[in-house]
């Protein structure tokens, strides 16, 4: 069994048609659903939470992002299953 290290391939061409067909009109729709955040004022660096403005039975979405990773898988495992 061979050990590997997965490399992100953001440029290829499937995962560039992907995200523009799929996954950024999927992120944009969801735009409404998820908090801003604005500066208080040019003075004051501190970050006000704006909270979407949601109707009956839409529920608030947390973004979670991760850029450019690298996993190794089963790295430092002794036995595969």
């Amino acid at each position: 069994m061979r050990k590997g290290v997965y490399m992100d391939r953001h440029e290829q061409a499937d995962v560039v048609e992907y995200w523009n067909k799929a996954f950024l009109p999927m992120i944009t729709k969801y735009e409404a659903l998820v908090a801003k955040y604005e500066l208080k004022s040019d003075e004051d660096p501190e970050l006000i939470k704006i909270m979407p403005k949601l109707i009956l039975g839409e529920m608030r979405i947390i973004i979670q992002y991760n850029d450019q990773c690298c996993s190794h898988t089963n790295n430092e495992a002794q036995n595969l299953w």
